[in-house]
């Protein structure tokens, strides 16, 4: 089957995600319009979920460039619009890293609420710690919806959806696969800040450009968790 036959079966309902399959977490998040609304994660390999992520998240994206451009903003204000976008992750093709990463080392989570894909995650393990030895795992990729991302002309629809899935996976992987509390990542530029704010380390020697790699020390894992 190819991709485009694929998208068809998904577009015309003939190919549906089962949501109640393979639940690790159930909870609300908090709408910006304050109310709020139930949601699910799914772990495990879902290539129905990744084409999901694909097809949303691009749509998304093209209505909001189609939106700015409607404004017809000057050169300044334009500038400033675009640059509040976190587009680094744009490229991202998660049908094709769902082809790709299919081994036990590779886990898969998505987060559903409104019957949409709100985030999606996928860790690899065993990963050495940098800072004591211990097995970690290491975070491959990480990202939300685009209309849960603040920009100057769009507020985000849910906030926290990045965290509450770094929290559901470092949660199953210490319940699940043996693992000590922590991770690692490199973080794209305009994700650096939010790395910072969880207390995660920039270990430099392990950079990879302008790639920072993170680590997440046991202590914060275990506050980030719900312990002390």
């Amino acid at each position: 089957m190819t991709l485009d036959e694929l998208k068809r079966l998904i577009a015309t309902g003939q190919l549906n995600i089962d949501i109640s399959d393979n639940i690790i977490e159930t909870g609300e998040l908090t709408h910006s319009s304050g109310t709020l609304a139930n949601y699910s994660i799914k772990h495990g390999w879902d290539i129905i979920a990744a084409v999901k992520c694909d097809e949303t998240w691009a749509r998304s994206n093209i209505e909001l460039f189609q939106y700015i451009e409607a404004q017809n903003f000057d050169d300044a204000m334009l500038a400033k619009v675009l640059e509040s976008i976190q587009t680094e992750d744009y490229h991202w093709n998660w049908f094709k890293k769902s082809s790709h990463f299919t081994s036990n080392e590779y886990e898969w989570f998505f987060l559903f609420s409104d019957n949409q894909p709100q985030g999606a995650c996928l860790i690899y393990h065993p990963k050495c710690s940098a800072l004591n030895q211990a097995n970690i795992f290491y975070v491959e990729f990480l990202a939300v919806a685009p209309w849960n991302r603040d920009c100057l002309v769009r507020q985000r629809e849910y906030k926290g959806v990045g965290s509450i899935l770094l929290k559901a996976a470092l949660k199953y992987s210490v319940e699940n696969l043996g693992l000590i509390p922590g991770f690692s990542l490199h973080s794209l530029p305009q994700a650096k800040e939010y790395y910072e704010k969880l207390k995660m380390i920039n270990i430099a020697p392990m950079d990879k450009g302008a790639l920072l790699y993170f680590e997440l020390p046991q202590s914060e894992a275990n506050k980030l968790m719900g312990g002390t």
